[in-house]
Order: structure tokens, then sequence, then C-alpha cells
């Protein structure tokens, strides 16, 4: 019997049978890793963000096909009609190599000016242009990082796109605002986040801590951020486009996407009435124009140290208007 065996001998036995049980453990459980070797997946596309294994090859080819954008005959816009006093800008989308199509947004400048100008000038000197959004399915999508760009979309030497190695090298990481303050402060709260397609600052969960960079909500309720991020405009057209990146969106709520999503162009589409109103204004004789000019210079400082407008970006950005003039013609 095992008892009548030396000590010694009973040690020897036991560790051959846990040698042999290991043995066959091991051949029906091979590692991951050899596991890999005995199967042939192709490496032409990216593995899914964070996955130890390779997902399957029609998956990947699926991933890489053109996004499909499913129709939202529904949708209403979050902060009722839009405003015709207000601007309207646009995005052209591309997601995997392939342009999506055009966003517009009305920008609530009557709500919330200080916001908004920053926003539209970002916008006029195609500072967004090249930048990445990052998708949180269920939740909302984030944009407008112009330290984070696009090196296959953005071009330096093309009009189309902010020049920043030339006129603003040293951009905050994350991204900055046009005024003096490289982040500025909560303007107000009075739009609330009430449906999906409400434009909204960016912040870090910090108050006071508006730069560049934006969000677009997707939930119908979005509570959590009233109060906390400055709402500022809403989607008028495409948001049909921007609901179905959530399909490239990683469901851990990290950001990535399964093919990269850029912002190939921007611009505004309309000023607004109240612009309209100061051209016309202004072509009716020089009188308002001298008035202007001849203000008071103190006036002039309390103004812009109050507003906090002259910034290096703002500088960086008249010097791009100068520039796309003369690359022009």
């Amino acid at each position: 019997s095992l008892l009548d065996t030396p000590l010694c001998e009973n040690t020897k036995r036991y560790d051959t049978t846990r040698h042999s049980f290991a043995t066959t453990m091991s051949a029906k459980n091979p590692t991951p890793q050899d596991d890999a070797k005995d199967k042939d997946i192709p490496s032409i596309l990216p593995l899914a963000p964070g996955g130890v294994y390779a997902v399957k090859w029609e998956t990947r080819m699926k991933r890489a096909e053109k996004l499909a954008i499913t129709p939202i005959p529904d949708y209403r816009k979050p902060l009722g009609d839009e405003n015709r006093e207000n601007p309207i800008v646009f995005f052209d989308i591309v997601a995997g190599g392939y342009y999506l199509g055009q966003v517009e947004i009305e920008v609530k400048r009557d709500t919330c000016p200080i916001t908004s100008e920053n926003f539209l000038k970002l916008v006029e000197y195609k500072c967004y242009a090249g930048t990445k959004f990052k998708v949180y399915p269920g939740n909302w999508l984030i944009g407008g990082d112009i330290s984070d760009l696009d090196e296959v979309v953005w071009n330096a030497n093309d009009p189309e796109f902010f020049n920043y190695p030339e006129l603003l090298p040293e951009v905050r990481q994350g991204g900055q605002s046009i005024y003096e303050e490289v982040l500025f402060k909560d303007e107000n709260f009075e739009l609330k986040h009430d449906g999906p397609g409400v434009l909204t600052m960016y912040n870090d969960d910090e108050p006071d801590a508006n730069g560049s960079r934006f969000m677009i909500t997707f939930d119908k309720k979005n509570k959590e951020l009233d109060g906390k991020h400055v709402a500022f405009g809403q989607v008028v057209s495409g948001f049909d486009l921007l609901y179905s990146l959530q399909k490239l969106g990683d469901a851990r709520q990290e950001g990535h996407t399964f093919q990269r999503v850029t912002i190939e162009k921007c611009g505004i589409k309309s000023n607004g009435g109240n612009a309209v109103a100061a051209m016309e204004q202004q072509e009716r004789g020089a009188t308002t124009v001298a008035r202007a000019r001849g203000r008071n210079m103190s006036d002039r400082k309390k103004t812009l140290r109050r507003t906090g407008f002259v910034a290096p970006c703002t500088r960086a950005c008249s010097l791009a208007s100068s520039s796309y003039m003369m690359r022009i013609f």
C-alpha cells in the first residue's frame, strides 16, 4: 500500500504524477501566445482597441468599410427652432478615409456671446480642421483638441487648415481659447442639456476651464452636465451622421474609435442677422465707423481687459487671415 512505502518514494511518485498531470493540462490549454501562432490572421487592419486577441477577419473588413449613416427622422432640435440672428457653422466629417457628410450647428450667440465668440473664431480661422473626435456611445462625442491633429488630413501648406507650427507653435496640450486667459470662465448655464444634439463646452470636470474643446450630446437627457458645462448651441443639420458615429465607438467609454474620425473642413455658413445688420449699417456711411475709431482709448482698453480678447491665439488668427489672403493671390 501507499502507507507502507518509504516517504522519499512517496514524494517521488507524487512528483511524477504531478508532472504528468501538468503536462496533460498544458497540452490541452496552450498559452495565448502559442495559440496565436497557429492562427493565420492578416494584420492589414488595426486590432480591436485594447484587445488581447485579433478580431475575426470578416469583422475587421467590415470595420474598414465606409460607415453607414442611419437616418433619424424624428430628430428634434433640443433648444428649439434656430434663431436667424445666430450664426451657423459647418463641419465636414471623414471617418476611416471616407467622407461622410456635413454637419451644421447653430451657435447661440444671443445667449452666450463670449463662449460663442471663442468657438466662432476657432471655426473661422480653420483651427478645428484636422482635429479628431472621441466618441462615447450613448453619451456624447468630444472634439476641438487643437493640440492633437490628424496628420493624414491636416496640411499646414493648405489654406483650409491653420498653420500651427508657424503661427501658434506653443499651443496648450488639450487646446486653448482665443482669450488672454488660456482657459476662460463659465459664462452662464442658462441653456440645458435636454436632448441629443446639444453643443456644450468640455472642461475636464473643472469649473472655469473652457478652452477649445467641445461636446455634442447623443442621449435624450444629460442632466449631469447641467450647471457644470456651458451649453451654447445645437445641431440643426446632419445629426444622423454624428449619431451613427456611435457604431465606431468603444463600449468601455474610453473615447477610442475603430476608424479615425476627423473634421476635414470647417467654416461659417451664415453669420446671422446681427452681422448682416452691422454690414448694412456700415454701408450707409462712414459715420459709424469713424465714431468707432474715435472712441476713447481708455474705453477700448477697459473693453479688452474685460473680455480678455488680446491673446497669442488671437494674434495668430490675425496672422492666419493675412497669410490666407496671400496664399490665395
